[in-house]
């Protein structure tokens, strides 16, 4: 219900202060004047100052040719409406323009005050990647000429590897002959042991035939000396 209430006197306030919210719009005090702000709207009612050209001011209400208006000090009156202007008086644009001119010169203070900044930030920068890239250069000429280096060593590497193949096959050569001969080698060794063996023998053969010929020929001659001893006495025996 306190809500219904509530929202009930919002809307009736609304509704009574409607026609100066609808009404509301700034006007100006027309220039070189000084224009009566007045307690109500006519010249018979008290003067309450004076205002200055091109003076602002809010209006409220129309009657009798009379604005209700409202200062910026929150001042309520009633001016003369034909003395109101609602185009924006040229001291006013000139002043806006002024302070239009003053903020853009001093957007453009600040964009100068950046750029110089930017500038010196894209100086930095590019003395900071000119010594990068003489030390990116002089890395890549070091690592170009260890590469070419590298490459020679591995060009004498693989002709040496080359090299020492092709010995390596001499060598599996001369193994396989030095074997071939070893075996050759062993074999006439055994041969030779067994020719030894053989002429061993055979010498034994040959001094046994010299000593059964040694042995014949002393009984050969021992026989021939017997019978010439017999024949000897037979001589003998006939003559005695």
């Amino acid at each position: 219900m306190r809500k219904l209430l509530f929202h009930l006197m919002i809307f009736i306030m609304t509704i009574c202060l409607f026609p100066q919210l609808s009404f509301a719009k700034t006007g100006y005090v027309s220039d070189m004047l000084l224009l009566t702000f007045r307690q109500g709207p006519g010249n018979s009612y008290a003067v309450i100052k004076t205002l200055k050209s091109n003076t602002p001011v809010s209006i409220l209400e129309e009657e009798n040719e009379f604005y209700k208006v409202e200062l910026r000090s929150k001042e309520i009156g009633w001016v003369d409406k034909k003395f109101i202007i609602f185009e924006l008086p040229k001291n006013l644009i000139i002043d806006q323009l002024k302070q239009e001119n003053k903020t853009l010169e001093n957007k453009i203070s600040k964009l100068e005050s950046l750029t110089q900044t930017i500038k010196d930030k894209i100086n930095f920068r590019e003395s900071e990647y000119s010594q990068k890239n003489e030390s990116l250069e002089t890395s890549l000429k070091t690592a170009l000429d260890e590469k070419e280096r590298l490459s020679s060593s591995l060009s004498d590497s693989r002709g040496k590897y080359n090299t020492l193949i092709e010995q390596s096959r001499n060598i599996q050569k001369i193994v396989k002959e030095n074997k071939i001969l070893q075996e050759k080698s062993s074999t006439l060794s055994k041969e030779l042991e067994i020719l030894k063996t053989k002429n061993k023998d055979l010498f034994k053969t040959g001094m046994i035939k010299w000593f059964l010929s040694g042995v014949g020929v002393l009984l050969i001659g021992w026989v021939i000396g017997q019978s010439v001893s017999s024949k000897k006495r037979g001589s003998s025996s006939l003559l005695g």
